[in-house]
């Protein structure tokens, strides 16, 4: 039986992904020095139809990324990427991907960019010769992926293929056209050889001209935000800008026109409404208003039911099932998205869809009469009584649900509804002070925030075996995975353990924001010994055992609010590694038994999640009165925030000094 293609995997050792993306159309450029994996790839896909890797449009079963490889002809001879090939972001006036490699005695250098409004990927290759040539060539294939495509044409301008959807892969020169090749001369302009590549989604050429599309761009990308605009004296200071830029552009490219994206690229095909609140704010955090306001759309549309309930999982659970944390999580977008961009008129139409979420959170079924606080058998995490969580009040739902009723009541206090504002904030201070204060149920034990208090005040601190449900263990909780082990599993700390320090609900000097992340860095290299931080304990660890991006940025978040800059930059430092030179994070880092599980994908969160990390902790940008104030803690940025209609520079650094 033939073996899969390598580029078939998404977690291929010693590969990077860089991805570009316009709304319309998805790209992620696969550098790859992983034995027979594709070194230089190119992988497209609609970003509202989501795919795994091997469904994306240019992927195909026998070759997989193979054929979307350039071959260089010089002079007769035949070249491809080698060896050589190096590829990194590259902050021109488009932020795009330039890949360097050798052809013989000559650098060929690939630039790839995309469209910010219409599907289309540019590829310009050049090369310079100090010397004549007697022919200089680009030869460019089309074996668009069977599954999608079903017909195959072309021309001396270009290569089609129609099925399910419709790709053009065309140049801007006539070629040779043979089979599913074209073969195109460079043009020449003194010494330097060129050819611009364009791959369009959609039966017709894109009706804008390239010289118009790249100043969209530019005008874009000004006032995107805090961004990597030179390298940078301090090493640390320039990574965290370009990983910035970099995730910026890796929620533009997971993003659809209509809001919507695949929480996990090339793993879930699921939404979940927590993870699209997060990118919502990183979205304005990052001077990305309209993609912002697509995604807030979104969920205020399709992500939530006229009842209240928020989706997760592309799935709509209420009751004991319910993941409270989702509802303030979109509370609290909104009051990000319309204090930073102003928009007034967005909100108010969706002022009955926001109510309906907050109120949901108000439901006896949730809120307990005595202590004021948020009931379920649900976490963040998505463990349910099926895995032994016991009905009780989780520490993610109690923060999101504070911060989210004290936002709402905001919005509500801008138009006028008395109502609605009384009754959201009596909420969210009942609930803030049992919280941190209740004599048998606050959520803080031993001088340190706990991950759940039970109803009758005791501290639920293990899962067991014994009470996973045998049918949703077979399907959710594979053999070798720690709590598919005998006896009982101890799953304390929690990353969410976090979270109100992170918020603001605590001091983050206090001694229990101290003793709290003491005990949470038991999570830092558990079974694991190359860093990162778990989401909890291994132990308890149902499919994804390892470290997870999202959860070490929480981490470094709360050190930051803590003063602990040294652990702050350890995390940080461990993201920039991680991330690699595409800066794109899979979801974990760590062994997982797929089937029954889907493969380990580019985790969308993440991206948001960075951008949040230095905006809010790093830059420490908040508005105030109607004013967006910035105070660094570290110094050394450059660019500026993008806020309601102009844009706010980052302070001199010499001016500041560290907080």
């Amino acid at each position: 039986m033939q073996s899969l293609h390598p580029d078939f995997e998404t977690t291929l050792p010693d590969t990077d992904y860089f991805f570009l993306g316009s709304g319309t159309l998805q790209a992620a450029i696969q550098w790859s020095r992983h034995p027979g994996a594709t070194r230089l790839g190119i992988l497209i896909s609609d970003p509202d139809h989501f795919a795994r890797k091997w469904s994306t449009h240019l992927f195909h079963p026998e070759y997989g990324l193979g054929k979307t490889v350039a071959t260089i002809i010089i002079d007769g001879v035949r070249y491809q990427p080698d060896e050589t090939l190096q590829v990194v972001w590259y902050p021109d006036v488009i932020p795009g991907v330039t890949a360097l490699w050798k052809a013989g005695e000559f650098y060929v250098v690939e630039k790839f960019w995309t469209s910010i409004d219409e599907p289309v990927l540019v590829r310009e290759i050049t090369f310079e010769a100090d010397h004549p040539l007697e022919s200089a060539e680009l030869e460019i294939a089309l074996y668009g992926n069977p599954a999608l495509f079903n017909q195959f044409v072309g021309n001396e301008f270009g290569l089609g293929a129609m099925g399910l959807d419709d790709i053009l892969v065309s140049t801007h020169a006539p070629g040779i056209f043979h089979e599913r090749t074209l073969t195109v001369p460079l043009y020449r302009d003194g010494h330097i050889y060129r050819m611009t590549v364009m791959y369009s989604l959609g039966p017709e050429m894109p009706s804008k001209g390239l010289s118009q599309l790249i100043e969209q761009e530019r005008e874009y990308w000004t006032v995107c935000g805090a961004r990597w605009t030179a390298p940078h004296p301090n090493p640390m200071l320039h990574e965290v800008e370009r990983v910035f830029a970099a995730s910026a552009m890796g929620l533009r490219a997971a993003v659809s026109a209509d809001g919507r994206f695949d929480a996990s690229i090339w793993q879930y095909g699921y939404e979940w409404s927590g993870d699209a609140s997060i990118v919502c704010e990183a979205a304005v955090y990052s001077g990305q208003f309209e993609v912002a306001q697509s995604v807030l759309e979104n969920i205020l549309t399709r992500l939530t039911i006229p009842e209240g309930m928020a989706m997760e999982s592309s799935r709509f659970r209420g009751g004991k099932d319910a993941e409270l944390n989702n509802n303030g999580e979109i509370l609290k977008a909104c009051r990000t998205y319309f204090e930073w961009t102003g928009d007034r008129e967005f909100i108010e139409e969706y002022y009955p869809r926001i109510k309906a979420i907050a109120d949901y959170l108000l439901r006896p079924e949730f809120l307990n009469d005595e202590t004021g606080m948020l009931v379920a058998s649900r976490d963040i995490w998505e463990r349910s009584e099926a895995m032994g969580i016991l009905p009780g009040y989780d520490v993610s739902h109690q923060t999101f649900g504070i911060l989210g009723l004290r936002d709402a009541s905001w919005i509500a206090k801008q138009f006028g509804m008395d109502d609605d504002q009384s009754r959201w904030t009596a909420a969210a201070k009942k609930m803030r002070q049992s919280f941190l204060e209740h004599p048998t149920h606050s959520m803080i034990e031993d001088g340190r925030l706990i991950k759940r208090r039970l109803l009758d005040g005791s501290v639920q601190t293990e899962l067991s075996l014994a009470k996973i449900d045998k049918a949703f263990q077979q399907q959710f909780v594979p053999d070798g995975m720690p709590l598919a082990s005998q006896g009982v599993r101890i799953w304390e700390p929690d990353i969410s353990e976090s979270f109100p320090i992170c918020f603001g609900l605590i001091d983050p000097h206090s001694d229990v924001a101290k003793k709290t992340l003491e005990t949470l860095d038991a999570l830092w290299s558990q079974s694991w010994e190359d860093g990162g931080y778990g989401r909890y304990n291994v132990l308890s660890e149902p499919d994804s055992p390892g470290p997870w991006p999202f959860a070490t940025m929480f981490m470094a978040a709360a050190a930051l609010e803590a003063g602990d800059y040294e652990k702050a930059q350890r995390a940080i430092g461990w993201l920039i590694d991680r991330g690699g030179a595409g800066a794109s994070w899979l979801e974990f880092y760590g062994d997982r038994p797929t089937p029954p599980l889907p493969p380990t994908g580019i985790i969308v969160w993440a991206w948001a999640q960075w951008i949040t990390l230095v905006v809010k902790h790093l830059l420490v940008a908040r508005v105030e009165e109607d004013q967006l104030v910035i105070t660094p803690r570290l110094g050394g940025f450059t660019g500026e925030l993008r806020f309601r209609d102009s844009s706010v520079p980052i302070p001199d650094p010499e001016t500041l000094g560290r907080r």
